[in-house]
């Protein structure tokens, strides 16, 4: 829930292979978008040992913590990438990513024979030293798809694989605040974070945020038609599937030609096209009193506004923190409720 009770005590560190040092001020972006999360943050230059550790660093784990009216949450775990040393204002800065950053380094070159696209993404991430959390995938990717889908043989990126996946398998992927890869598969949020508003109908409105602001995409409002076929030349055969998602006004079309998949793989990736066109219809933009305990594999309900109360699934959120305070910022996107593909 919430924080609506106003400003409180607030404090922020940085954890950097053991060694804790307090954080003037600073922020961390989270990404539930296919990005890597990154932080920033600002350590007192003359602070004990924080110029002789922060100086030296090679490999390295950081965590990014914060306690915001006795709610103390970890916001980041990812490793330091450069390090700044402003000798005038007695400031070492310091900026780093998620641990998902050895997924865009590392390259692969392969096939994989028999394998859900949940497996995979085990195999990949435990080679990045991920931890990981799946859903599991409900058909076989691998060979299936290696010609046109997933381009195993073209040295690319972990990530890029993975991406691909997630893609097919309808699946949004992230490297969560505790450093464990998620794999989830058809908008599966863990936990939910709730805003009310009251309108000033009887008395002065109420609100337990500070700014909201909803964009509807009419275009992506509009009916979705996602037509998918596929030449099986083993089969000799042509499989296809329409996928639509019921709006207002259009339809607005998108084809597909992938070789080599079966019924259930074209009819899969046809609705989850559709869905993740339509999920752009509806983009949320609130901002919080700062609260450690959100981030974005929740979902966010919206009540009392009337034509937009429902849930949405996070994309972002940002935390912003030092000496002014703390603040969080939310961005979250959905299609109107009962929009789904068919």
């Amino acid at each position: 829930m919430a924080i609506t009770s106003g400003a409180g005590p607030h404090f922020a560190w940085i954890v950097v292979d053991g060694n804790t040092f307090p954080v003037e001020h600073g922020s961390v972006e989270q990404h539930k978008t296919r990005k890597t999360s990154t932080f920033s943050a600002a350590v007192p230059m003359y602070y004990p040992g924080a110029e002789a550790t922060l100086a030296n660093l090679g490999d390295n784990e950081a965590k990014v913590v914060v306690s915001t009216m006795g709610m103390e949450g970890t916001l980041f775990t990812g490793e330091v990438d450069t390090t700044e040393f402003d000798y005038i204002g007695s400031i070492i800065r310091l900026t780093g990513r998620d641990k998902s950053a050895k997924l865009h380094e590392n390259k692969t070159s392969e096939k994989w024979q028999n394998k859900k696209g949940s497996e995979i993404v085990q195999d990949l991430a435990g080679r990045a030293g991920l931890s990981v959390q799946v859903d599991s995938s409900l058909l076989m990717a691998g060979k299936k798809l290696e010609q046109d889908y997933v381009r195993l043989s073209d040295n690319v990126s972990f990530a890029y694989v993975i991406h691909k996946l997630a893609q097919f398998d309808g699946a949004r992927w992230w490297v969560d605040q505790n450093g464990t890869l998620q794999y989830r598969i058809n908008n599966s949020p863990t936990g939910t974070y709730s805003l009310n508003w009251s309108p000033p109908t009887v008395g002065p409105a109420s609100a337990d945020f500070m700014s909201l602001k909803i964009r509807r995409n009419i275009q992506a409002g509009k009916n979705v038609k996602v037509k998918v076929k596929s030449w099986h030349p083993k089969k000799k055969e042509v499989f296809g599937y329409e996928s639509n998602v019921e709006g207002k006004g259009g339809p607005l079309e998108h084809n597909y030609h992938i070789p080599n998949l079966l019924q259930d793989h074209v009819k899969q990736y046809a609705q989850s096209r559709a869905n993740e066109f339509a999920r752009h219809e509806l983009t949320v933009h609130a901002s919080v009193a700062g609260d450690p305990s959100i981030n974005v594999a929740m979902g966010l309900q919206l009540s009392g506004t009337g034509v937009w109360d429902q849930m949405y699934e996070m994309d972002t959120v940002h935390h912003e923190f030092g000496m002014s305070g703390h603040r969080t910022t939310i961005t979250a996107r959905s299609s109107k409720d009962g929009r789904s593909a068919s």
